[in-house]
């Protein structure tokens, strides 16, 4: 059967159904409404999208764990442990799902599906850099700290102070042989033990007195077991110097 016969064949059948009242013609409202609810749909999963996108980033941020960079792997597995992963899993669920919403657009469809994922997931890592630079999220936390923020109040008080484990940032106050003493960011003053293995870093001969460190170890009983450190240029955390800034 030639391709035009059958085309007009399937008219055929499809008009006679409607003839029939097998088929109903459905208003052209029906159609407009639909294509609103999709398009709608899209826009509110890809705001949410961009909005946890962007708080994924505050969090590194505000809890300074860009600063953990190359200080080992103990202090890599204790930032695994305590980051909120329900945030990544969520944006991944909303990348799926605007995925399979845009499928039903001529001009994603024909592309394939790892195709739109990778444009998805690249738009929004560069657009949740971009928010994280506003005061969007900082304004939440602050109104969360001062409990005037009702719904996400708790959650941003817990996004902003993340309890990563045996990490600490403060100040050397001075240096001995084997142990160092360091007043925390809490104001706590605590002893750093040195061992042999932390005295043969190059950073050990670098550390003065004064300068602010990050230092990643075991406490006990006033004492920090050194495992790794760092000195600390440029610190992210939200003070009450950056909240007056804000």
């Amino acid at each position: 059967m030639k391709k035009g016969n059958s085309k007009n064949s399937i008219t055929e059948k499809v008009v006679s159904k409607i003839e029939k009242g097998e088929l109903k013609m459905k208003p052209k409202a029906y159609f407009i409404a639909k294509s609103f609810l999709v398009i709608g749909s899209l826009a509110l999963f890809f705001s949410l999208l961009l909005y946890f996108g962007s708080l994924i980033v505050f969090v590194l941020r505000i809890n300074d764990i860009f600063l953990f960079h190359g200080i080992g792997f103990y202090a890599i597995r204790n930032i695994l442990l305590s980051f909120p992963w329900y945030l990544v899993f969520l944006i991944f669920a909303l990348i799926l799902l605007i995925s399979a919403i845009g499928r039903k657009f001529q001009f994603v469809y024909r592309k394939p599906f790892i195709v739109s994922l990778f444009a998805i997931l690249t738009i929004v890592v560069i657009s949740s850099f971009l928010i994280e630079k506003s005061s969007l999220h900082y304004s939440f936390f602050r109104l969360a700290e001062q409990e005037r923020l009702p719904l996400a109040g708790r959650m941003y008080r817990n996004l902003g102070n993340l309890d990563i484990e045996d990490a600490y940032f403060g100040v050397i106050l001075e240096r001995r042989n084997d142990y160092w003493a360091m007043e925390l960011d809490s104001g706590e003053k605590v002893d750093l033990k040195i061992t042999e293995k932390t005295r043969g870093r190059r950073l050990y001969l670098q550390i003065e007195e004064g300068e602010k460190v990050l230092v990643i170890g075991e406490m006990d009983e006033g004492v920090i077991d050194v495992i790794s450190f760092k000195t600390i240029e440029r610190r992210f955390r939200y003070n009450n110097q950056r909240l007056n800034e804000r």
